[in-house]
């Protein structure tokens, strides 16, 4: 189950990678207030009317959502948001709160969706939201903005936003006057980027997989992208696995060292494997090989193979029949009904781990 929901996590990041980042000048941020309502004539960004669910609207908000109460802090790879979203216009406001990390010119490095919101107009509403940053992103960020888009454009960036923009430092203070304003990185090839140092592992004879490598940007300009492994019966054939491995965004000149989880579909065709490739370009396996991008290959090491059934990472099988409870046929213990009033209270939602993500409106 961990290893489908990782596959599909990465799918979705392909499709994520795919999408065109636009951004443009953003404004200072101001502090928000149900009361006040933004200058008619001169709306914080150009953008879709907040009511409108026609993706071919493109009229300017007069009365944009504003954030306000922004509480960010970061525990592990997990940041936790904070906010609250005012709507001083009419019409009801929803789509989804997006959050991007910017370097110290202002250039995006990362951006991602924190979740959906619906804020009725006139009204005010808290919400809380988590999201995953990896260490190879957060270290770049000296600024992050929060704003909020219609559904599924979080990566469409400031264009499309439905809210005023919300600068912050990663300390989760405001950010100074003079900020840089966002804005894109240029459009990046797969020339750009060239790697070294390429290893694949396999812990035991488990099915967890493993691959780091050296990726360096070449340029002279910040790009991103995100690595592809490919994998071959024999050099030179149709490839019979590929998985996204490792996501990246690197300064002018400078290098990082990605390690990622190797996701077959199918582990058993580790037996077949002869012949590794692993390709880097702005959309991953999303991208076909071709002359501009033959990739690094390799030979699948000698020790790698498929998993041996019942074996986890650390070496343990767990045979049929075999006792985990840790006790042996000397311990004595009872496996009877417990006697009446001594049963486990029903849960409550909130100890079930259930809960919304928003609160009450105001």
């Amino acid at each position: 189950m961990i290893r489908s929901a990782r596959r599909c996590g990465r799918a979705l990041r392909v499709l994520a990678l795919g999408c065109v980042v636009a951004w443009w000048p953003g404004c200072k941020k101001e502090e928000a207030a149900a009361s006040v309502t933004p200058d008619a004539g001169a709306p914080a960004v150009a953008v879709r009317d907040v009511g409108s669910q026609d993706a071919g609207t493109a009229a300017p908000v007069k009365k944009p959502l504003r954030f306000s109460d922004v509480r960010l802090a970061r525990k592990s790879v997990l940041v936790k948001v904070t906010y609250t979203l005012t709507n001083p216009g009419t019409a009801q406001g929803r789509g989804d709160a997006c959050l991007s990390l910017h370097d110290d010119q202002g250039l995006v490095i990362k951006a991602m969706k924190l979740g959906g919101i619906t804020v009725k107009g006139s009204t005010s509403d808290t919400f809380e939201d988590e999201v995953g940053v990896s260490d190879v992103y957060w270290k770049q960020a000296q600024t992050v903005l929060l704003y909020t888009t219609a559904a599924y454009d979080c990566s469409s960036g400031a264009p499309k936003a439905t809210s005023e923009l919300f600068q912050l430092l990663p300390t989760g203070q405001p950010a100074p006057a003079g900020t840089l304003e966002p804005k894109a990185p240029e459009a990046s090839n797969a020339e750009d980027f060239t790697v070294s140092n390429v290893r694949v592992s396999q812990k035991g004879d488990s099915d967890d997989y493993s691959i780091t490598y050296v990726v360096k940007n070449l340029s002279t300009r910040r790009v991103s992208g995100t690595g592809c492994l490919r994998a071959y019966v024999t050099a030179g054939a149709r490839f019979l696995e590929e998985t996204p491995v490792g996501d990246f965004s690197l300064r002018p000149g400078s290098s990082e060292t990605v390690t990622d989880a190797v996701v077959f579909d199918d582990d058993k065709h580790w037996d077949e494997v002869t012949a590794l490739r692993l390709f880097t370009s702005p959309y991953g396996c999303a991208d076909e090989a071709d002359a501009e991008n033959a990739g690094f290959a390799f030979d699948k090491p000698r020790e790698i193979h498929a998993p041996v059934e019942g074996v986890d990472a650390e070496g343990y099988g767990n045979e049929e029949g075999e006792d985990l409870s840790g006790m042996d046929a000397s311990d004595d213990y009872d496996t009877g009904p417990a006697p009446l009033g001594m049963g486990m209270a029903p849960q409550s939602p909130e100890d079930a781990g259930g809960g919304s993500r928003a609160s009450s409106a105001k």
